[in-house]
């Protein structure tokens, strides 16, 4: 259930109640159309209630297909956009790189192969690759495994060069250190640089819990002190991240109750190298094959021979990836990647950000607005959503990346961020967008098909110092229902 508002008095609640249901009735009915006046009205009076009329709100609609601006309020305001940002990125990056563009990760040597040994250094370079897990690390390795060796006599030297070496989101927010979310930076990186836990119940009420790290790795020690609880206790699991010199902690605490099903966290690692040569190693040992030095770090020779290349996905599958789960790292590499490959390495934020101000130049977009990342993890970004409806009108006139640009956007009521919003309304199936939370912040942006199938770009920026999520969702909602029912 929606949350309205928080009022003293019964009678102001119950006054309330009335006049939103009253609304409700006139929205969100299958049948309910709507002429371009009754959706104008129907909006004003929509945001004249308590406790919208409270809230910091900028709105602009415009049809595709027309041109015609259906709805403009406040939309010039510059407002924090959260995860909205991620519509700038994806959009340039699909622009810039293009649609087919493969990050890469190679695998060099400075020796040469006699008898099945490998005599010199193995290097592996990485070029921003957001998505190179464990599966495309066991694909890699056994790629390599072909090359005619089972021993490297000498050392594994990692090259992360493609990128700086600043690991945070640049002025990132809502920072909780050990969140998957706010996870390190890297052009070699793997999982995500992050590692997931897996807690579960014992057979037997006060012996310890069941912890297992995935994937396997000596990078990871495990400190567990979790209890198996009774079936009438509460789940009270503590799953922290402590860091260490040459490795990450793992200590988790608290209790489970016996009859729990298996619990699963997230945290980040905090040395992406060294968590990407101990997975490294692992899977060569399972391969078969034995490094006899040390792990290294540093940039690849001139000398050294390009013996292997491993490609990822194509950019438009990942695109979808990053928006339809709102992914900051993938945004943040995204927007390293561009910065290296269209002003040379080493890939920054800063040089991405450049980029970006370009980009939304071409599109049209004038100052001001304030962009300091790729992600939108920052309250320091600042946009309208009349720039926001810019960058994708921008979008819809360019065929070359509109259809993977809108397939990114997750559908209302179906899947990605808003998969339970709106389900069994008209909306449902009928809108593509991009959500953005911050604390006080809820956005939505993207493409809506109407009774009549005619296509609108919107964008709904709500900023609220009471952080009033429910309200500023279901103001959203609302909207998305008057939309959706647009007749003529």
């Amino acid at each position: 259930m929606v949350r309205f508002l928080n009022m003293s008095s019964t009678i102001g609640r119950i006054a309330l109640f009335c006049q939103i249901g009253a609304l409700l009735c006139v929205l969100t009915p299958f049948g309910y159309t709507a002429s371009r006046r009754d959706v104008h009205r129907e909006l004003t009076k929509l945001l004249s209630l308590s406790p919208f009329k409270d809230m910091n709100v900028g709105i602009k609609v415009t049809s595709l297909e027309t041109n015609d601006i259906l709805f403009d309020y406040h939309g010039d305001l510059l407002l924090k956009p959260a995860s909205n940002v991620k519509l700038v990125t994806t959009l340039a990056a699909l622009k810039y790189l293009g649609a087919d563009y493969e990050f890469k990760t190679k695998v060099y040597t400075d020796g040469t192969i006699q008898k099945g040994v490998l005599q010199g250094n193995l290097y592996v370079k990485g070029f921003g690759d957001p998505e190179f897990v464990s599966e495309e690390l066991w694909y890699l390795v056994n790629d390599l495994k072909r090359n005619g060796f089972q021993t490297i006599t000498g050392n594994l030297v990692l090259d992360d060069s493609f990128f700086d070496t600043v690991r945070t989101v640049q002025n990132g927010s809502n920072h909780e250190g050990e969140r998957a979310y706010d996870a390190p930076l890297g052009a070699l990186s793997v999982n995500f640089n992050t590692t997931a836990i897996y807690v579960r119940p014992n057979t037997k009420v006060g012996l310890k819990a069941r912890v297992i790290v995935d994937p396997t790795n000596s990078y990871i020690k495990v400190i567990n002190k979790a209890k198996t609880d009774s079936a009438t206790k509460s789940l009270s699991l503590v799953v922290t991240r402590i860091e260490g010199k040459n490795q990450d902690t793992i200590m988790v605490t608290g209790g489970i109750p016996i009859n729990y099903p298996e619990k699963r966290y997230y945290r980040n690692i905090t040395n992406p190298l060294l968590y990407a040569a101990t997975l490294f190693r692992r899977f060569m040992k399972e391969q078969g094959l034995s490094i006899q030095g040390k792990n290294q770090f540093g940039v690849v020779p001139e000398k050294a021979q390009e013996i292997l290349v491993h490609t990822s996905k194509p950019l438009r599958w990942i695109v979808s990836d990053l928006n339809k789960i709102s992914n900051n790292f993938i945004a943040e590499q995204m927007l390293k990647t561009m910065a290296a490959e269209l002003n040379k390495s080493p890939g920054t934020t800063d040089k991405g950000i450049d980029i970006l101000g370009n980009f939304l130049k071409e599109v049209g977009v004038k100052t001001p607005y304030q962009l300091v990342n790729g992600s939108g993890l920052s309250p320091q970004n600042k946009m309208s959503a009349a720039q926001l409806v810019d960058v994708l009108k921008y979008g819809y006139q360019y065929f070359e990346i509109f259809p993977e640009y809108m397939a990114s956007m997750g559908i209302v009521g179906v899947d990605g961020t808003v998969e339970k919003r709106l389900q069994g309304t008209i909306a449902q199936g009928k809108v593509r967008v991009k959500t953005g939370s911050l604390t006080g912040v809820s956005s939505l942006s993207g493409y809506l098909s109407t009774v009549k199938n005619e296509l609108l770009a919107f964008s709904i920026l709500v900023n609220d110092s009471q952080d009033r999520v429910g309200d500023m969702q279901g103001l959203q909602d609302k909207i998305l229902l008057t939309l959706c029912g647009l007749e003529n």
